[in-house]
């Protein structure tokens, strides 16, 4: 009975090693390369819409995106994407992608901090990346709900009010 079991064991490990091994193998062959993608994104938004989109595509492992200079790095397994095809999306995404120019009709639908050519985009303190007339943040076009608070009004309007009649 114990040579039996010692035996099932004794399967049992070298079949675990050999299926690993296997998905070692399998990774390790993948050929990932690894890219940086001059873009023209300016602000928070720009970088979160690179962030949701671009690990999304097919082929891509990895990548992160740097503000200051409008980098966008890509890992992806050459053999389902290549850099013509990221340069492409991102394109399609309404940003230049080194020599490949924007896509207009994806750029027209941007908000305008998106498109804007200075660093900072809104031009609100802290670089929001929130539109200014409108379109999901409060009145001033913060974005997201750190600006508003009790009823819906705007925390510098708040601020401003006992000084309004000075």
């Amino acid at each position: 009975m114990k040579k039996i079991l010692f035996i099932l064991v004794l399967l049992s490990t070298s079949f675990s090693l050999s299926a690993q091994q296997k998905t070692q193998q399998k990774a390790q062959s993948k050929d990932y390369q690894t890219i940086t993608i001059q873009t023209n994104g300016v602000c928070e938004q720009c970088k979160k819409r690179m962030m949701d989109n671009v690990p999304q595509w097919t082929g891509v492992k990895s990548c992160t995106y740097d503000v200051g200079t409008a980098k966008l790095t890509v890992t992806y397994d050459a053999a389902k994407t290549s850099p013509t095809q990221l340069r492409t999306s991102i394109s399609k995404l309404g940003y230049n992608a080194d020599n490949v120019k924007a896509d207009a009709a994806a750029r027209a639908k941007l908000p305008s901090c998106c498109t804007s050519s200075k660093a900072g985009g809104c031009g609100h303190s802290g670089g929001c990346g929130g539109e200014r007339s409108g379109g999901g943040g409060d009145p001033a076009g913060h974005a997201g709900s750190f600006w508003r608070f009790g009823g819906g009004r705007d925390l510098l309007d708040a601020f401003s009010a006992p000084f309004a009649a000075i």
